[in-house]
């Protein structure tokens, strides 16, 4: 079932990636293979991970789940894919989704989400986790996905922007835990200094790593869109053209302020590489 031609848009295949990787149950995960396979059973999605496996050997946790991932497309090309999910969700228990819930466990849910995303800091939310595990289980994830949709319709940038980075941080915490995860928001790295720093690096000092952090890049294109932040979205799609090789002349992103100071610096470097 894997597939040995060329992948046309790259950008397309790191968004499904992230999607297949990022979603929240592995029945979600089975519809999107499902209607995806040409691009997710290929060859190029297989060296894709093993790629980002490689990215991510420190750390231990986030190594583990992309090992899963990879190993559930194996087995789909292998078994088939309903075969091949059958037999992982009755191995790791996920039996519940959205759909079996009654309307008193998902309001239930509901406020939990709320209560949880309204803590006054991290100490207290990760307190309030402590005491209300059920917000790691799929079918909260699902619900935060709902009420994203819902906010989204109703154009409230700011409430969709909270849950996101609420719902990604629970999703850190499943897939690292939680020491590492809260840990991450008590000293985050500079976003900007790091995709520039690590940019120009693959440009001048480690071009075999060039397509991995290309695909890094993508993945975080499409996490800059969904929480609205445009100007690193800008940012991210202009590293994306340069690191597919277009002519810098050719690359203008219309970004101001420190966006702008970064991207000059990229250039910079490239316009010497």
């Amino acid at each position: 079932m894997s597939s040995s031609q060329p992948i046309d848009d790259p950008d397309e295949l790191a968004i499904l990636l992230y999607e297949f990787i990022t979603a929240p149950t592995f029945y979600a995960k089975q519809r999107l293979v499902e209607g995806n396979a040409d691009l997710l059973l290929s060859n190029e999605a297989d060296s894709a991970l093993a790629a980002l496996i490689l990215e991510y050997d420190e750390h231990e946790q986030m190594r583990e789940s992309l090992n899963l991932h990879r190993r559930i497309l194996e087995r789909c090309r292998r078994e088939g894919i309903r075969e091949a999910f059958f037999e992982v969700r009755k191995q790791i228990g996920e039996t519940r989704t959205l759909e079996d819930l009654s309307p008193d466990e998902v309001q239930a849910l509901v406020t939990m989400i709320g209560e949880f995303i309204t803590t006054a800091s991290w100490d207290e939310a990760r307190a309030y986790l402590d005491e209300h595990p059920e917000l790691l289980q799929p079918a909260a994830d699902a619900v935060i996905e709902r009420l994203i949709e819902t906010h989204t319709r109703r154009h409230e940038v700011n409430v969709v922007r909270h849950l996101v980075i609420n719902r990604d941080l629970l999703r850190a915490v499943r897939e690292m835990g939680a020491d590492v995860a809260f840990g991450r928001l008590a000293d985050p790295p500079d976003t900007l200094d790091m995709l520039v720093e690590n940019t120009i690096a693959v440009l001048t000092e480690r071009p075999g790593e060039r397509a991995s952090w290309q695909r890094t890049v993508q993945m975080s294109r499409v996490r800059a869109a969904e929480l609205g932040d445009e100007p690193t979205r800008r940012l991210l799609e202009a590293i994306d053209r340069l690191l597919d090789g277009r002519p810098l002349a050719d690359i203008a992103p219309d970004v101001t302020g420190e966006h702008a100071a970064a991207w000059q610096r990229i250039a910079a470097a490239a316009g010497e590489a």
